[in-house]
C-alpha cells in the first residue's frame, strides 16, 4: 500500500503571491541548452537556433521553479523529497522547452538528443548545487549533524532543529499517529518557506486564524507542539498561545518535555478514539466478488485515458476558468480541500477558487461574508470549478465515475461500502438529485451504484451528467431513488431498472435476486 502523502498545503489565505526563486537557478535554466549543444557538438552551428532554445528555456525555468517552489526549502534541512522535486521540475522544464522549440522551429536546428542532454545538465548543476550548499552547511553544524486510523494533526511553533527532527521522528516511528500540518514562527523572513517539506504559514500571534483556516479546509487541528522552551517565544506569546489552545480544545505540548510520548491517562488503551479524517471499514455487505471483477481494473485504465483525453480538449476552457478567477478572486487560482478516499486514506480534492480567502491576504482580519461573485456562482453552477479535479483522476486518487467525496464531518454512519471503491468525479447520486436528495439517499445510491457498478452504468452516468449540466439542472429520480433505499433495506442485489421487466407482487422495476 502506498505511503499517505505526510504534507498539507497552505491555506489559500497563505498561500504567497509569488513564490521565491532563486537567481542562480534560473540562469542555469537558460545557459544549460548552451551547454548541451556544445557538449553534443563542440560548436555553434546556428547561433540564432540556440538562442531562441535558451530564451524558450529561461521562460519556461522561471515558471515551473515558481509552480514548484524549487527555492523555498532551507538549505540546511534538504531532504530527499525535496531533491526529488527538483528532479521533476527539470524533467518538465527539459519536456516543455522542447514542445515551445518544436512548435516553434520544428526543433530544424536542433539535433533530437539536445532535450535529453539539457534534462542531465540542469538536474545535474541544480542537484549537484544543492549537495554541496548541504554539505557546507552539515561541515558547519557538525556536532548537530551527528545528533485512515486515528491521526492527529499537528502545528509545531519554531522552525528549529528540534522541529526538524521531530517531523523525522513522525515520520519514521508514527507516520499513523500524527499529521504534521504546518510550522510557525516569529521569523518574517521564514514565512512561505519550509523545513523539511512542510510549510511555515505564519507567527504563533496568527495561531487562531490559521486553525480556523485549516478548518475551512477540512483540516482540523488536534494539538500544538512547541519545539523550543516557551521562554523562547516573543513576550506574551506563550501565554496567548496557552489560552487559545485552552478555548479550541486543542492538546498543547512542549517538545523538549514530551517529544513525542504520552501518558498512559492521554489515551487508554481501552478507548477507540474516532477521528473525522480516519475511518475503520467493516463491511456489512459481501462484496467480494463485486470488487474482485475485471471491470475495476479495466475502469482505472479507461479513467486514465479519459482523464488525459479531457485534460487536453478542456484546457483551452481552463485557461479562461484561470483568468477568470485571477481577476475574481486572485492567486492562487486552486483550492484545495482534505476530504475522505479510498479506504478512508485522505484525499485532497482540488477546485478552481470560487470564494476570497478566509482572512485579507494583508491585514489577516477575517472577513465578514464568504460569498462568491457572479463569476463565482457562474463556475460553481457550471461546474467548471471542479476542472481540476482531473488531476485527482490523472493521479489515480479518484476515478471518472464513483461516490463523491464528503467532508469528514459529513461522512454517513454506514460508510463502509462507500470508501471501498475510489471516490468519482460524478456519481449515481449526483445524477439522480444531486443536492436535492437527503444524505440518507445519497448513501443508498451510492451503495446500490457500487454494488451495480458496469461499463453501461458508468457511460449512463457520464451522459445524464452532460445533459444535466447542460439543460436540465438537478432533478430528482424517485425511481432509483427508491430501488436503492429498497436494495439496502433488503441487503439483496437489486436489478437496473432497464435489466429486466417488474417482477410480481414487487414496485416497478424491481427484481430480487435469486
Amino acid at each position: 500500500m502506498a505511503k499517505a502523502n505526510l504534507r498539507l498545503k497552505k491555506p489559500s489565505s497563505y498561500a504567497p503571491l509569488a513564490s521565491r526563486v532563486a537567481v542562480l537557478d534560473v540562469l542555469w535554466g537558460g545557459i544549460s541548452p548552451l551547454a548541451a549543444f556544445l557538449l553534443r557538438d563542440g560548436t555553434i552551428y546556428s547561433p540564432a537556433g540556440v538562442a531562441r532554445y535558451c530564451v524558450i528555456s529561461f521562460f519556461v525555468s522561471l515558471l515551473v521553479f515558481q509552480w514548484f517552489q524549487t527555492s523555498s526549502p532551507i538549505s540546511r534541512f534538504y531532504s530527499l523529497r525535496d531533491a526529488f522535486e527538483l528532479f521533476k521540475a527539470c524533467v518538465l522544464i527539459a519536456a516543455l522547452t522542447a514542445v515551445a522549440s518544436f512548435l516553434w522551429t520544428r526543433l530544424e536546428e536542433a539535433p533530437r538528443s539536445i532535450p535529453i542532454l539539457h534534462f542531465l545538465l540542469l538536474a545535474a548543476g541544480l542537484l549537484g548545487g544543492r549537495v554541496l550548499l548541504r554539505l557546507r552547511q552539515s561541515y558547519r553544524d557538525a556536532p548537530w549533524s551527528q545528533a485512515a486510523k486515528n491521526v492527529d494533526h499537528v502545528l509545531i511553533i519554531q522552525a528549529s532543529r528540534l522541529a526538524w527532527f521531530f517531523t523525522k521522528m513522525v515520520e519514521e516511528l508514527a507516520p499513523d499517529r500524527y499529521r504534521i500540518v504546518a510550522i510557525l514562527d516569529d521569523e518574517p523572513k521564514l514565512k512561505h518557506r519550509s523545513l523539511n517539506g512542510y510549510p511555515i504559514v505564519g507567527a504563533p500571534a496568527d495561531l487562531e486564524k490559521i486553525v480556523a483556516d485549516y478548518a475551512m479546509h477540512g483540516v482540523r487541528i488536534d494539538k500544538v507542539v512547541l519545539a523550543a522552551q516557551p521562554q523562547d517565544l516573543a513576550p506574551g506569546s506563550w501565554d496567548d498561545v496557552s489560552r487559545l489552545c485552552r478555548k479550541l480544545d486543542i492538546v498543547l505540548q512542549i517538545l523538549p518535555e514530551r517529544l513525542i510520548s504520552e501518558d498512559v491517562a492521554d489515551r487508554p488503551e481501552n478507548v477507540v478514539v474516532a477521528h473525522p479524517t480516519a475511518v475503520a471499514i467493516a463491511p456489512q455487505y459481501d462484496l467480494t466478488k463485486s470488487l474482485d471483477r475485471p471491470f475495476w481494473t479495466l475502469k482505472r485504465a479507461g479513467d486514465l485515458v479519459l482523464a488525459l483525453f479531457s485534460a487536453v480538449a478542456l484546457s483551452p476552457i481552463a485557461v479562461v476558468v484561470c483568468g477568470l478567477v485571477l481577476i475574481d478572486v486572485g492567486i492562487p487560482v486552486v483550492f484545495w480541500q482534505q476530504r475522505v478516499g479510498r479506504n478512508g486514506a485522505p484525499l485532497y480534492l482540488y477546485k478552481f477558487r470560487t470564494l476570497q480567502t478566509l482572512f485579507d491576504r494583508q491585514t489577516k482580519e477575517r472577513r465578514l461574508a464568504q460569498a462568491p461573485s457572479a463569476i463565482g456562482r457562474f463556475l460553481q453552477t457550471t461546474r467548471l470549478d471542479e476542472l481540476p479535479q482531473l488531476w485527482n483522476i490523472i493521479s489515480g486518487d479518484m476515478s471518472s465515475v464513483g461516490p463523491r467525496p464528503l467532508l469528514p464531518a459529513d461522512q454517513p454512519d454506514d460508510l463502509e461500502v462507500r470508501l471501498m471503491v475510489r471516490p468519482g468525479l460524478t456519481g449515481w447520486a449526483q445524477v439522480c438529485g444531486g443536492k436535492l436528495i437527503s444524505a440518507d439517499e445519497k448513501n443508498a445510491l451510492d451503495a446500490w451504484y457500487i454494488r451495480h457498478a458496469s461499463l453501461w452504468l458508468d457511460l449512463k452516468i457520464i451522459v445524464r451528467t452532460i445533459w444535466m449540466l447542460s439543460a436540465t439542472g438537478d432533478r430528482r429520480d424517485e425511481k432509483a431513488i427508491s430501488i436503492a433505499m429498497l436494495d439496502r433495506s433488503y441487503g439483496e442485489v437489486v436489478a437496473l431498472p432497464h435489466a429486466a421487466a417488474p417482477a410480481r407482487n414487487e414496485p416497478d422495476g424491481i427484481v430480487k435476486s435469486a
